[in-house]
Protein backbone atom coordinates (compact mmCIF):
# COMPACT_ATOMS: atom_id res chain seq x y z
CA UNK A 1 0.00 0.00 0.00
CA UNK A 2 1.32 3.44 -0.86
CA UNK A 3 0.53 6.48 1.18
CA UNK A 4 -0.08 9.94 -0.22
CA UNK A 5 2.65 12.49 0.18
CA UNK A 6 2.31 14.75 3.18
CA UNK A 7 3.01 18.47 3.31
CA UNK A 8 6.17 17.63 5.20
CA UNK A 9 7.30 15.30 2.40
CA UNK A 10 6.77 18.11 -0.10
CA UNK A 11 8.64 20.63 2.06
CA UNK A 12 11.62 18.29 2.34
CA UNK A 13 11.96 18.53 -1.45
CA UNK A 14 12.37 22.33 -1.43
CA UNK A 15 15.83 23.42 -2.55
CA UNK A 16 16.44 25.75 0.39
CA UNK A 17 19.68 27.36 -0.89
CA UNK A 18 18.15 28.10 -4.31
CA UNK A 19 14.92 29.46 -2.80
CA UNK A 20 16.82 31.51 -0.23
CA UNK A 21 18.93 33.12 -2.94
CA UNK A 22 15.84 33.77 -5.09
CA UNK A 23 14.05 35.56 -2.25
CA UNK A 24 17.14 37.64 -1.50
CA UNK A 25 17.64 38.53 -5.18
CA UNK A 26 14.00 39.62 -5.32
CA UNK A 27 14.73 42.00 -2.46
CA UNK A 28 12.28 40.27 -0.14
CA UNK A 29 12.85 38.56 3.19
CA UNK A 30 12.67 34.77 2.84
CA UNK A 31 9.41 33.40 4.18
CA UNK A 32 6.94 30.58 3.93
CA UNK A 33 8.08 27.31 2.42
CA UNK A 34 11.79 28.12 2.42
CA UNK A 35 11.74 28.88 6.14
CA UNK A 36 9.74 25.80 7.09
CA UNK A 37 11.80 23.57 4.77
CA UNK A 38 15.01 24.86 6.38
CA UNK A 39 13.57 24.22 9.83
CA UNK A 40 12.64 20.65 8.89
CA UNK A 41 16.17 20.02 7.62
CA UNK A 42 17.74 21.55 10.72
CA UNK A 43 15.40 19.70 13.07
CA UNK A 44 16.05 16.39 11.31
CA UNK A 45 19.75 16.88 12.18
CA UNK A 46 18.94 17.70 15.81
CA UNK A 47 19.93 21.36 15.51
CA UNK A 48 19.12 23.33 18.62
CA UNK A 49 17.22 26.58 18.07
CA UNK A 50 19.80 28.43 20.17
CA UNK A 51 22.53 27.34 17.73
CA UNK A 52 20.60 28.91 14.85
CA UNK A 53 20.02 32.05 16.90
CA UNK A 54 23.73 32.24 17.66
CA UNK A 55 24.54 31.85 13.96
CA UNK A 56 22.07 34.66 13.23
CA UNK A 57 24.04 36.91 15.59
CA UNK A 58 27.30 35.98 13.84
CA UNK A 59 25.71 36.93 10.51
CA UNK A 60 24.35 40.15 11.98
CA UNK A 61 27.71 41.20 13.40
CA UNK A 62 30.12 39.84 10.81
CA UNK A 63 28.02 39.41 7.67
CA UNK A 64 27.20 36.40 5.53
CA UNK A 65 30.69 36.47 4.02
CA UNK A 66 32.37 36.12 7.40
CA UNK A 67 29.89 33.53 8.68
CA UNK A 68 30.48 31.49 5.52
CA UNK A 69 34.18 31.18 6.35
CA UNK A 70 33.57 29.58 9.72
CA UNK A 71 34.66 25.94 9.76
CA UNK A 72 31.76 25.00 12.05
CA UNK A 73 28.90 27.50 11.84
CA UNK A 74 26.77 24.94 13.73
CA UNK A 75 27.92 22.32 16.28
CA UNK A 76 28.00 19.02 14.36
CA UNK A 77 29.60 18.36 10.96
CA UNK A 78 26.20 17.57 9.41
CA UNK A 79 24.62 20.71 10.83
CA UNK A 80 27.64 22.78 9.76
CA UNK A 81 27.38 21.43 6.22
CA UNK A 82 23.69 22.35 6.10
CA UNK A 83 24.33 25.88 7.36
CA UNK A 84 27.24 26.25 4.93
CA UNK A 85 24.88 25.68 1.98
CA UNK A 86 22.54 28.39 3.27
CA UNK A 87 25.36 30.84 3.92
CA UNK A 88 26.92 30.17 0.51
CA UNK A 89 23.56 30.83 -1.15
CA UNK A 90 23.08 34.09 0.75
CA UNK A 91 26.65 35.15 0.11
CA UNK A 92 26.36 34.17 -3.56
CA UNK A 93 23.80 36.90 -4.21
CA UNK A 94 25.66 39.58 -6.16
CA UNK A 95 26.33 42.78 -4.23
CA UNK A 96 24.43 44.73 -6.88
CA UNK A 97 21.36 42.54 -6.20
CA UNK A 98 21.47 42.89 -2.43
CA UNK A 99 19.31 45.11 -0.32
CA UNK A 100 21.21 47.42 2.02
CA UNK A 101 20.08 45.25 4.94
CA UNK A 102 21.10 41.95 3.31
CA UNK A 103 22.95 40.54 6.32
CA UNK A 104 20.20 41.62 8.71
CA UNK A 105 17.63 39.94 6.45
CA UNK A 106 19.59 36.68 6.52
CA UNK A 107 20.02 36.93 10.30
CA UNK A 108 16.27 37.41 10.78
CA UNK A 109 15.58 34.47 8.49
CA UNK A 110 17.86 32.26 10.59
CA UNK A 111 16.03 33.42 13.71
CA UNK A 112 12.72 32.52 12.04
CA UNK A 113 14.08 29.07 11.20
CA UNK A 114 15.01 28.70 14.88
CA UNK A 115 11.48 29.71 15.91
CA UNK A 116 9.94 27.06 13.65
CA UNK A 117 12.30 24.38 15.02
CA UNK A 118 11.37 25.40 18.58
CA UNK A 119 7.65 25.38 17.78
CA UNK A 120 7.90 21.91 16.23
CA UNK A 121 9.62 20.61 19.33
CA UNK A 122 7.08 22.18 21.66
CA UNK A 123 4.24 20.73 19.59
CA UNK A 124 5.91 17.30 19.61
CA UNK A 125 6.43 17.42 23.37
CA UNK A 126 2.81 18.44 23.93
CA UNK A 127 1.56 15.59 21.73
CA UNK A 128 3.83 13.01 23.30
Amino acid sequence: MTYPRTDEDELRRVDVPAELAAWLRAGRPPAGEVTVAAALAADRLGTEPRSLTFLAEVVRRGGTGYAGTLPEPLPTPEQAALAATWLAAANGVEVSERRPDHDETVARWLENVALVVAARRRAGAAAG
